[in-house]
């Protein structure tokens, strides 16, 4: 772990962190819809499996998270309603893999926070999802990530990070996407 860091489940107590985290920078972002829309995916998603989410903390600050879920539970419960773009061809069916997927688990987002970003979090909270019980308990993990390109910095629009952090962390191709152009990386355990 990176000095002063520190990796914890979200819960019920730091749900708040976690819509901060997504969302703090907006005006307002405790009114906005999509806020409330996220909390109740959450909440749903909650219900049935945890954790869905490690917040990464410096000085008690929230400063990074990683989200997943079972294949399973996106035919049943969808991805989260930030996640999807039907006019940009975001829709969970994208990101669904075969019955035999199941029981792998879908990384949906891994986010630092602006100030904080290219200090090591994003690693950190990737190697912690790794070596994690949850994923001990699963089949293996997915991802849908881009290459870096020149508009990564204005806009990422799937916001996993780029596929050279996966593919350092032992991630390959398992589909090729388009509109948006990518691929969904899989992680062998």
């Amino acid at each position: 772990m990176l000095n002063g860091l520190e990796v914890v489940a979200m819960n019920p107590n730091n749900i708040s962190d976690r819509l901060w985290l997504c969302w703090g920078h907006l005006d307002k972002w405790r009114d906005s819809q999509i806020v409330h829309r996220s909390k109740e995916w959450l909440s749903k998603v909650n219900a049935v499996f945890v954790p869905t989410t490690f917040i990464a903390y410096k000085n008690a600050l929230p400063v990074g998270m990683i989200d997943f879920t079972p294949q399973r539970l996106m035919r049943q419960l969808g991805l989260c309603s930030c996640r999807i773009d039907v006019e940009q061809g975001e829709t969970e069916s994208r990101y669904i893999l075969g019955n035999e997927f199941d029981n792998y688990l879908f990384i949906s987002c891994l986010s630092v926070a602006k100030d904080h970003q290219r200090k090591g979090i994003g690693k950190t909270l990737l190697n912690h999802f790794l070596e994690s019980q949850v994923l001990k308990e699963s089949s293996s993990a997915l991802v849908y990530a881009r290459e870096r390109d020149q508009t990564w910095e204005k806009f990422i629009h799937w916001p996993a990070g780029s596929e050279e952090l996966y593919f350092k962390a032992g991630f390959s191709t398992a589909k090729t996407l388009e509109r948006p152009s990518g691929h969904i990386l899989l992680y062998k355990k």
